[in-house]
């Protein structure tokens, strides 16, 4: 079952074909919706440092290891890295916690380097899909979000060679050293104490290591991957190695990042956003924390499972920040006795008050297979390595919980080819029950930020920048990131880091010389109002019948496989509602739209006319089935009938 395939690229290992991509990777291959990602981890990721710097712990590790800005980048790097990690409040991707490395260490190196705005953004691009990439080929193993501390291997050779813009053969040797030492995360110490931060610090030091070996002559194995005796076979239980390089240029992980509105792990998100809308009926109900019976939280089994670690290990006023993330009952009782949970409310006074700890010893967690299923159905945590797996996921998912397995999706489904629309639906219900027998319920079908709720992620990265106490300038500076040179790129981390860690700015020091930039081409089909149909079809996907979501998913997969707009066979549309359930079928629509949206991207200029015309036609088709569902329904059951 931990098999890894074998190579069938021609010879070329999978770190050769990753670096000979991303070494080569300039800002204007991503499109502007994956750039725009780019602006907002940024800014994101510099806000869950500023808050962690001003924790007690963040403090402690300035003391430490110094802070941001001092002129060794290397201590720069871990230090801003643990204060990130330190409140939970970091970013997620489809595949791992990428920003600790893949934008701290292009952040910290830009003022070495001498990096502008469009360089600095290019080395996180990089770094954000190589380390993405590689974590989702072990993402079926024992280690997931945080705890896989690899990520930062790739994230931090990615990041500082791409900075550097260093040669293809550095990449080779840098990830082949750095993977073949890989951290291996224990959970006593990650769960409940300060350790936590070393799995983000630990393998950056590596990864660092590794940089300057490999920019030396020093050679590490190009197949360290995929070897029978290599870092797939020992870290997966199914190994995925093509998902390393599945898609380079077309799948952008990069769009999968979910943005965190409240520090904490992202299994207890929506609960916590459940809680927060129960506050508030609370009040308006007049009722008092004594008032409360019980406080039930349904979830999925990611949830579920999380809160059984977490209360394994005894938490309380004392407890480390990092149990304090884990910890479901503080973090919905808090939110339920406030309102509201930031960073403050993880350290002293807050965290001593004892009527939190009263009312988060009547929260308990039971399991909803609906919220599983969802979960399960989504790109993100597990959804698109499950589809990626196939036939071994069913034995995958049993062993690690018997009643998912009855939850998967049909094992038909393939893996996306397109994330535009990827989705991370980790919802909650929450129950507050009074001993008068009034009931409050609050439901989140996902968390606040998380990708595909439909919401701009721009305008909640700049507000939880400026929460963090961050200079009101840095925002419109990020959002010009592409026309700042070196000396706005200096100025911009200066002004984003200065006083985090109560320290005055060092000098900029001069890095070496960089190879000019290459243009690249445009698009020549114009996708976006047809994107936005989809989108805007996807967000009302509830009111449309099955028939017409079959009938789209049929017409998009279609046309991205043949090019040929026609009318699709009823008897197609039919067989399909006949053997997906309703989920499935919306899944579809969310995938094959964004699949064929990929291939209109890459259309050759010769055919934009054409393409254009279909891609107009067809934009009208999906606007009309948003907006009157049961005549393009009636249409669909006439075809079918007919057919």
């Amino acid at each position: 079952m931990n098999s890894v395939p074998a190579d069938t690229s021609g010879g070329r290992t999978l770190i050769r074909r990753l670096a000979d991509w991303a070494s080569d990777l300039e800002l204007d291959d991503a499109p502007d919706r994956v750039v725009a990602h780019l602006r907002s981890q940024l800014l994101s990721q510099l806000a869950a440092a500023r808050t962690g710097y001003a924790h007690p712990l963040g403090r402690r590790i300035a003391r430490a290891y110094g802070g941001p800005l001092q002129p060794d980048p290397a201590r720069a790097a871990v230090s801003l890295a643990m204060a990130a990690i330190c409140l939970d409040h970091d970013d997620t991707a489809y595949a791992g916690h990428l920003s600790h490395s893949c934008v701290t260490v292009p952040v910290v190196y830009a003022r070495q380097l001498r990096l502008d705005g469009r360089q600095l953004l290019t080395a996180i691009l990089a770094a954000d899909e190589s380390a993405a990439r590689v974590t989702a080929a072990a993402t079926l193993g024992p280690f997931r979000g945080q705890a896989a501390a690899h990520t930062h291997l790739a994230g931090t050779v990615a990041g500082r060679l791409r900075a550097l813009d260093a040669p293809a053969r550095a990449w080779v040797n840098g990830l082949g050293l750095a993977f073949s030492v890989p951290p291996w995360t224990l959970t006593p110490g990650f769960l409940s104490t300060d350790a936590k931060g070393f799995a983000a610090a630990a393998p950056i030091q590596t990864g660092l290591a590794a940089c300057d070996g490999a920019l030396a002559g020093l050679r590490g194995p190009a197949d360290v991957l995929e070897h029978p005796e290599g870092f797939l076979r020992r870290y997966a239980d199914v190994p995925l190695p093509e998902e390393a390089v599945a898609g380079l240029g077309t799948l952008w992980h990069t769009e999968t990042l979910s943005y965190k509105v409240h520090p904490g792990s992202a299994y207890i998100g929506a609960a916590v956003e459940c809680a927060v809308d129960c506050a508030a009926e609370l009040r308006a109900a007049g009722a008092a924390p004594d008032d409360i019976a019980e406080v039930v939280v349904a979830g999925s089994l990611l949830t579920s499972g999380l809160d059984r670690a977490s209360r394994a290990r005894h938490i309380g006023p004392n407890a480390s920040v990092a149990a304090l993330n884990f910890s479901l009952p503080y973090n919905v009782a808090t939110a339920l006795l406030t309102g509201a949970l930031g960073p403050a409310d993880l350290m002293p006074p807050a965290v001593e008050r004892p009527e939190r700890w009263k009312l988060a010893a009547k929260v308990r967690t039971v399991h909803d297979p609906l919220l599983s299923r969802a979960a399960l159905l989504s790109t993100a945590p597990l959804g698109q390595a499950l589809r990626r797996a196939g036939e071994h996921a069913d034995a995958w998912v049993r062993a690690a919980d018997e009643r998912a397995a009855d939850l998967l999706p049909p094992s038909w489904l393939a893996p996306e080819t397109d994330f535009r629309f990827a989705t991370k639906r980790l919802g909650a219900r929450v129950t507050v029950r009074l001993h008068d027998g009034r009931e409050l319920t609050a439901h989140r079908a996902q968390a606040l930020g998380a990708v595909g709720g439909g919401g701009d992620h721009t305008a909640p990265a700049r507000e939880k920048f400026l929460r963090s106490g961050g200079h009101p300038e840095v925002p419109h500076m990020v959002a010009e990131l592409t026309d700042l040179d070196a000396n706005g790129v200096a100025r911009l981390i200066s002004l984003a880091l200065s006083g985090a860690a109560d320290e005055a700015r060092a000098e900029i020091l001069r890095g070496e010389r960089r190879r000019p930039r290459r243009s690249r081409r445009t698009n020549s089909v114009d996708t976006r109002a047809l994107e936005g149909a989809y989108g805007r079809l996807l967000g009302s996907a509830d009111s449309v019948p099955d028939h017409v979501l079959a009938e789209l998913a049929v017409q998009a997969g279609a046309l991205a496989a043949s090019g040929v707009l026609s009318e699709v066979s009823g008897t197609a549309v039919d067989a399909l509602v006949a053997s997906a359930p309703r989920d499935v079928l919306v899944d579809l629509v969310r995938r094959n739209a964004a699949h064929l949206l990929g291939v209109l991207d890459r259309m050759p200029a010769g055919d934009a006319d054409l393409w254009s015309r279909i891609v107009e036609e067809l934009r009208d088709h999906v606007e009309r089935a948003r907006r009157s569902p049961e005549g393009i329904a009636e249409e669909s059951v006439e075809r079918a009938h007919d057919g």
